[in-house]
C-alpha cells in the first residue's frame, strides 16, 4: 500500500481551498470525483473528511486505477469504472469535483461538449470545475454560456497561475493535433439551482 498524494504543496490544493472556503465541507457526506486520479482523489479525501468519495475512472484506465486501488487510507474511496458520457449516475451528491477531466474527453473518443453535458447531469448540489486554461479542447465561454442557459449559478470563478508549468507534447486525437503548456488553471464553483 502507498499513500495517495501529499497535495499541500500543489497548486491543485490551493485551488480547492480557495474555491470552497465558504462551504461547510465537513457536512458533505457524498462526493463524486468525475474523472478521478491520484491528485483529485487525494484532494477530495482531504477537503471532505466525512464524505464517501466515488472516484470515476474510464473503464480499463490502469494509469489511474492502480494507484487508487493501492492507496493507504482509501477506505472512504469507491472506485467506479464508468464512461461518464454513457453512464447515468443515479445517486444524489453534495459535491462533484471535475479536476482536469474535460480536456481528456477526446482521449476516450468523446467530445468536450458531450462530456461536459453528462457531468452537469450528475445530481450534485455543487460542482467544482478545474481545468487547464491553455487546453485547446476545453471551451470556457461555452461552459459559462451553458451554465447560464441551464440555470446553474457560478458562485465563484478564478484563474490561478501554475507555478510549475507542464508541456503537453503533440498528441493526435481524431482531427486534433494538440501541443500546449499549462501555465494557468481556471476554476468555477457552481451551485445547482435546478
Amino acid at each position: 500500500m502507498e499513500k495517495l498524494v501529499d497535495t499541500s504543496k500543489l497548486i491543485h490544493d490551493k485551488i480547492i481551498r480557495v474555491m470552497t472556503k465558504k462551504l461547510n465541507r465537513d457536512e458533505f457526506k457524498k462526493v463524486i470525483d468525475a474523472g478521478s486520479g491520484k491528485i483529485s482523489a487525494s484532494i477530495a479525501l482531504k477537503y471532505f473528511p466525512r464524505a464517501k468519495v466515488d472516484a470515476v475512472i474510464f473503464p480499463g484506465d490502469n494509469r489511474k486505477k492502480n494507484p487508487l486501488e493501492n492507496a493507504i487510507g482509501s477506505d472512504r474511496l469507491e472506485i467506479m469504472e464508468a464512461d461518464i458520457c454513457t453512464t447515468t449516475f443515479r445517486k444524489q451528491y453534495d459535491f462533484c469535483l471535475v479536476h482536469c477531466s474535460l480536456g481528456e474527453a477526446l482521449r476516450w473518443g468523446n467530445s468536450f461538449e458531450n462530456m461536459f453535458h453528462h457531468i452537469m447531469d450528475i445530481k450534485a448540489d455543487y460542482f467544482l470545475i478545474i481545468d487547464i486554461f491553455e487546453d485547446p479542447c476545453v471551451h470556457f465561454r461555452y461552459i459559462e454560456q451553458y451554465l447560464k442557459e441551464k440555470g446553474f449559478k457560478i458562485v465563484k470563478k478564478k484563474k490561478f497561475k501554475n507555478p510549475t508549468p507542464e508541456h503537453y507534447p503533440k498528441v493526435k486525437f481524431d482531427k486534433y493535433k494538440l501541443e500546449f503548456d499549462s501555465r494557468h488553471y481556471i476554476a468555477y464553483l457552481v451551485k445547482n439551482s435546478k
